[in-house]
């Protein structure tokens, strides 16, 4: 009898162990990896003739002013990993991402990060406001807004453009999601290089 309850309750101890999940541990991304990130083009800066362009950012949605990722779930649901977040702001790391595709692709103009539109030093600046960028429910990463270029003293600013941009998500994981929200990334940084050589 004794034997019995011993092997009964070493069993319990054992089934507890196996069944109980492992801690999650939390992850943290980047938006632009050190390691895979391409040589910025020097030409356009070293050019002294190429035109200062700053990239200002507006404020992002208040959804993704968190350090969380976001994945939508639905048309109209959301859901912030616990486990899975950015390592910096996602404001700061977008505009870096965005100056340094706009620098490989066109050597026309120099693009530097200008933090907030009252602090604009180039000339002109091309000014981002983001409605959504996130992984979706469709496998895809989404990035819309609008842009416009601004003049430094502040007066109306010339044509918007509309942009909503997706890049399919081929694979399972935050990592990958993280990686096709950097390319979808490098077609905004295309549409704007376009629009500013037709304009």
């Amino acid at each position: 009898m004794k034997k019995t309850l011993i092997v009964a309750l070493v069993s319990i101890i054992l089934l507890g162990a196996c069944s109980s999940a492992p801690a999650n541990k939390t992850q943290y991304y980047l938006l632009n990896s050190p390691t895979t990130t391409s040589a910025v083009n020097t030409d356009n800066i070293l050019n002294k003739n190429s035109q200062h362009l700053g990239i200002t950012l507006l404020e992002l949605p208040d959804y993704l002013r968190q350090p969380s990722l976001v994945l939508q779930l639905s048309s109209h649901q959301l859901h912030y990993s616990h486990f899975h977040m950015w390592a910096e702001p996602l404001q700061n790391s977008f505009t870096q991402a965005l100056a340094q595709d706009l620098n490989n692709i066109d050597s026309h103009f120099h693009y530097i990060v200008t933090p907030e539109k009252n602090e604009i030093t180039a000339a002109t600046a091309v000014v981002i406001n983001i409605t959504a960028f996130h992984a979706t429910h469709q496998s895809q990463a989404l990035l819309s807004g609008t842009y416009w270029l601004q003049g430094k003293d502040g007066g109306s600013p010339e044509q918007e453009h509309n942009f909503t941009l997706t890049v399919a998500l081929n694979k399972n994981g935050y990592e990958h999601a993280v990686e096709q929200m950097r390319k979808v990334i490098t077609s905004l940084a295309q549409q704007i290089t376009h629009s500013l050589v037709v304009e």
